[in-house]
């Protein structure tokens, strides 16, 4: 059996036909070349298709960021894609990870690069931060740095739904490599819904991380 090139991690909770279907469709139909995929699935409804490999969560998560780990733990992949249900990626997307192995990537630390979407630019780190750096939106990862620096965690697991980007974001900037983002390889949103209702939660984590790392506890978790 070929190992796996790429794992993409798709949390959902709403309706498959509607969301998750359709981006387990998008994924399948992008250019691989000789790449070999899979599709982690997480979510509290079974959920089947092509090259995915389903794993069941909790119906009482109360957002995406334990899904992500979740996946991550249960994928094979030398590079993993970070899904939304309610976006698509532009077909050539794969080839994102060559940039990872390019001459750009080849003196740092952190094989970490973004993915913007709908052509927006890139999203500044809130002021109160004092970063200069950008969210690090929709992040490629080499698996690699995960397991390195980052402790085995896609995103830090205090979080629940928002802002574990922005903490990525500033942790890659103050450790001296700030985040890259790839504007030619866009994700498309299909579906503007948006759960809002962990943000003041997620904000003060995000806060007591920022207050840490001055302090002196420099860890990713």
């Amino acid at each position: 059996m070929k190992k796996i090139d790429i794992s993409f991690i798709l949390p959902s909770n709403r309706n498959h036909n509607d969301f998750s279907n359709r981006v387990i469709e998008n994924i399948n139909s992008l250019n691989f070349g000789e790449k070999k995929h899979e599709i982690i699935v997480v979510s509290p409804n079974y959920i089947q298709g092509e090259n995915v490999t389903y794993i069941e969560e909790n119906h009482n998560n109360r957002g995406c960021v334990g899904a992500y780990n979740l996946g991550y733990k249960k994928s094979n992949g030398d590079y993993i894609i970070l899904c939304s249900d309610d976006h698509f990626f532009d077909l050539d997307s794969p080839k994102v990870i060559e940039i990872l192995k390019s001459e750009l990537f080849s003196n740092k630390k952190f094989k970490i690069v973004c993915l913007p979407t709908n052509h927006h630019s890139s999203c500044p780190l809130p002021d109160y931060t004092n970063v200069q750096g950008i969210i690090a939106r929709y992040p490629v990862f080499e698996r690699n740095t995960v397991e390195n620096y980052m402790g085995g965690y896609i995103y830090h697991p205090e979080f629940r739904h928002h802002y574990p980007d922005n903490w990525l974001g500033y942790w890659m900037s103050q450790e001296g490599e700030t985040t890259i983002e790839i504007s030619e390889y866009n994700m498309i949103t299909f579906n503007s819904q948006c759960d809002k209702s962990n943000d003041d939660y997620d904000e003060n984590v995000f806060k007591k991380l920022i207050k840490n790392y001055i302090s002196g506890y420099k860890n990713y978790i």
